[in-house]
């Protein structure tokens, strides 16, 4: 296999990179009230965000506020502020979803396969760089887009972030799938336990 050598640049120059919004709480007396799905820290689990149906909504009377904020398929998410860095790639069942003040969007451009990139910023040999950026007390550190977009990343050529970005999209769906599949079998037995018990389901 034909291998070129990784590209170096900063994470600034090859994706956009924005910290999320604090969705103003409606004003006294607002009669149209918007609900907005917020992705927040808590919203970032296993390497991927939950879907819009998961999520908790905030209303607003002021919705446009929002708009920017809507994350798309392949972002990746970050912690910008708590005391778990955590990461998350956004699939389609999350599109739409709104990053919170507390969540960092990373929006790969250009010829950047997102997945791949996210590959690379999420990975162990890259946090520490990550987290040598969070500031503050042992209670609450904070991390900004700012300082963010100033590191520096070596991808791979195209074609093999592609296949990078196969298999980790790959291995995505077989835990998701995985973990769904554990979840039936855990309601189905409580189902039959249940009437068993009780001879009656839940």
């Amino acid at each position: 296999m034909n291998y070129s050598a990784p590209h170096s640049a900063r994470l600034g120059d090859i994706a956009m990179i924005k910290s999320g919004v604090n969705i103003p709480r409606p004003a006294e007396g607002a009669k149209v009230l918007t609900p907005i799905p917020i992705i927040g820290a808590g919203s970032l689990i296993n390497d991927a965000v939950v879907p819009l149906d998961r999520l908790e909504l905030i209303e607003t009377d002021r919705p446009e506020r929002s708009q920017d904020f809507r994350v798309q398929e392949g972002d990746t998410l970050l912690t910008g502020r708590g005391t778990v860095l955590k990461f998350g790639l956004v699939g389609k069942g999350a599109e739409g979803g709104v990053a919170s003040g507390n969540v960092i969007i990373v929006r790969p451009f250009g010829e950047v396969v997102p997945a791949a990139l996210y590959s690379y910023i999420s990975s162990d040999a890259f946090r520490p760089r990550v987290e040598l950026l969070r500031r503050g007390s042992t209670t609450l550190l904070s991390l900004s887009a700012k300082d963010l977009a100033k590191l520096e990343v070596s991808l791979p050529p195209i074609d093999e972030q592609h296949r990078i970005a196969s298999l980790v999209l790959e291995a995505h769906d077989a835990y998701r799938n995985a973990i769904l599949a554990a979840e039936l079998r855990r309601d189905l037995t409580k189902q039959i336990v249940m009437q068993r018990l009780f001879g009656e389901t839940s």
